[in-house]
């Protein structure tokens, strides 16, 4: 993409030679100036700054203070960052809005497993949601086994069964809300009276096949519904409206904002667009949203002649998003041998993974020595069809058998279009185990691994007990990917998986990539050291990398002249303290974060 968009670019950018002799003309004079402070730039040509000027959307200079107050006119404002440290603003490359939108205005339950906690959540949430709105998902009980900060070693003895609430304990504070939420893995659900009578079940309601309306030893329904007897009330839960999307939406840009985030890339369904381009034109749209479609919709962008970069700064296709395989919350990422602690299964495949011919049937692994390369399917297809679209795939892959099959897939499609050495970045995302044969095909590919730091301090606590530690060499081995190529960009994956809780803010991404630790500094040494990064890797994975996954390097990602105003201002030195004490790193605040110029949050 050219700079030619912005028509007062050129004037900009002479502006940078930075006249100091005499007070700037009004044509050069800055809108807003940020001085004083510890201005880190993501530019390898001149990394540190003390000022930063900021004329319409755009970065006028970068320099020290003399320099940029030199640009200040009678309108210009001018901050005092008393040493605060700055630096472009977050670029997220993986967020679910949707779900963090439900998660942030819905019920958080995934670090309950006692009755009052349950019902004191369920509660709350019922007092902040207009009556007549279901209260969903929740995913109690995900940190009863392994508590939260553990790194694994140790974790509850639930040898008498887990948390199994009952309708009772939240009738009281539901009687407005029909309730359907869920244990993290799916093995049973619970659902109130409302619910359960607008869905017509009662004491004499038979189980249906696959399922169980579970019931006490007088008779009496519990609320407990398990398998397909989740069916019987989910069936009958409305579409969200409007105006509750734009509620979650808004809930999103402020969680955003209030981390620094000025960008989010985004799997993005149609309802999803609406509500952005509502947001976007009443002024509301405070982050950039790069969407990505689902693999599905190739049809209709190609019938539509959409292409990679349609849209503007503020709303862009980007991408287009598929699945190889589930995750590993579930069990359900696949790979080559069998979980460890669940003998017999290696997780399984997505729709779109299955071959034409086998189209509903278990893709079943017969013997891993044997395996080659996944034969050509409808995934294949699908990526093949977008080609001439430009739009490059970002396909998620959890187990070392989900990566093997998706390297499979893009070498045998790039080399057949001639494309392996062009520049495609096409996006492997999470990368999350990788077999040890596999890691040089990123660089041979030259693709981009979309990776989710926090996935460490969070997610260690089950993988040496699901896979042990031979294949857990290779899991989030972020600094492998990057020796053998791969373009390491850093994504949330908030607002989590049913299983775990992944949130918006980067500084959570920045220490799990540097420390390998959890949230209560476990293990002392860090979990395989040897893959962590430095504080400045870490960081250009976070802004100028996702900018260039994006083709968007030429506007986006480091703060230089000529390039847009989205700027992060925190109260710590994110270098300094990721060297020194990344502990610290958590405790980081924002003081200001600026979208296109403007401030769209203030810290106190």
């Amino acid at each position: 993409m050219t700079r030619t968009h912005c028509p007062t670019l050129t004037a900009l950018l002479m502006a940078s030679t930075l006249a100091t002799a005499s007070a700037a003309s009004a044509q050069d004079q800055a809108d807003l100036i940020l001085f004083n402070g510890h201005v880190y730039t993501v530019d390898e040509a001149s990394p540190w700054a003390e000022a930063v000027a900021i004329k319409d959307e755009w970065v006028l200079a970068v320099g020290t203070t003399d320099e940029i107050r030199s640009l200040a006119g009678p309108d210009t404002r001018e901050i005092d960052l008393d040493g605060a440290f700055v630096s472009p603003g977050f670029n997220d490359a993986h967020v679910h809005v949707d779900g963090t939108g439900q998660l942030l205005t819905g019920v958080n339950l995934l670090d309950i497993h006692a009755e009052d906690g349950f019902a004191e959540r369920i509660g709350e949430t019922a007092t902040r949601l207009p009556d007549g709105s279901w209260i969903t998902r929740g995913m109690w009980g995900a940190y009863e086994q392994w508590g939260a900060g553990s790194s694994g070693e140790s974790g509850a003895d639930v040898a008498d069964g887990p948390f199994t609430p009952d309708r009772a304990l939240i009738d009281g504070v539901t009687s407005a809300h029909p309730v359907l939420v869920s244990r993290f893995d799916r093995s049973m659900h619970l659902a109130n009276s409302l619910a359960l009578e607008l869905s017509g079940i009662d004491e004499s309601t038979p189980s249906p096949e696959g399922g169980e309306i579970v019931k006490d030893a007088s008779g009496r329904l519990t609320g407990i519904l398990k398998g397909t007897a989740y069916d019987l009330v989910q069936s009958n839960i409305p579409p969200i409206s409007f105006e509750q999307r734009l509620l979650q939406v808004r809930a999103v840009l402020k969680e955003a904002r209030e981390g620094g985030v000025t960008t989010i890339q985004d799997l993005t369904s149609a309802e999803q667009l609406q509500a952005y381009q509502h947001l976007r034109e009443a002024g509301e749209l405070t982050t950039r949203i790069m969407i990505r479609p689902n693999v599905f919709q190739v049809e209709h962008v190609n019938g539509l002649g959409l292409s990679r970069g349609f849209g503007d700064h503020w709303l862009k296709l980007v991408g287009y998003k598929a699945w190889v395989d589930g995750i590993m919350g579930s069990s359900g990422a696949m790979f080559f041998a069998d979980y460890d602690h669940d003998p017999g299964n290696r997780g399984y495949l997505r729709p779109p993974m299955l071959p034409e011919s086998d189209e509903g049937a278990a893709f079943t692994l017969r013997s891993s020595d044997h395996y080659t390369a996944f034969p050509p399917g409808r995934m294949e297809q699908y990526v093949t069809n977008w080609l001439p679209s430009g739009v490059p795939p970002h396909i998620h892959a959890i187990g070392d058998l989900g990566n093997r099959i998706i390297l499979d897939i893009f070498e045998r499609v790039l080399t057949e279009a001639g494309m392996v050495d062009s520049d495609h970045r096409w996006r492997v995302i999470h990368a999350q185990v990788v077999h040890p044969a596999d890691f040089e095909r990123f660089g041979k590919l030259n693709l981009v691994a979309e990776v989710n730091p926090y996935h460490v301090s969070d997610d260690m606590r089950w993988m040496e007990e699901r896979i042990g530690k031979e294949r857990s060499l290779g899991a989030y081995a972020f600094r492998t990917l990057k020796d053998a190529g791969a373009v390491l960009i850093f994504g949330s994956d908030s607002p989590g998986t049913n299983a775990a809780r992944y949130f918006l803010s980067p500084v959570y991404g920045l220490y799990a990539a540097v420390s390998r630790q959890t949230l209560t500094e476990e293990p002392a040494a860090g979990w395989y050291p040897d893959q962590r990064l430095t504080i400045e890797e870490a960081i250009e994975a976070y802004t100028k990398g996702p900018a260039w996954a994006c083709f968007e390097e030429d506007i986006k990602g480091t703060l230089e002249p000529g390039k847009l105003a989205d700027i992060a201002v925190f109260d710590t030195n994110l270098v300094e303290v990721g060297k020194s004490d990344p502990a610290r790193l958590l405790d980081a605040k924002v003081l200001y974060t600026i979208a296109g110029g403007r401030i769209v949050y203030e810290g106190n």
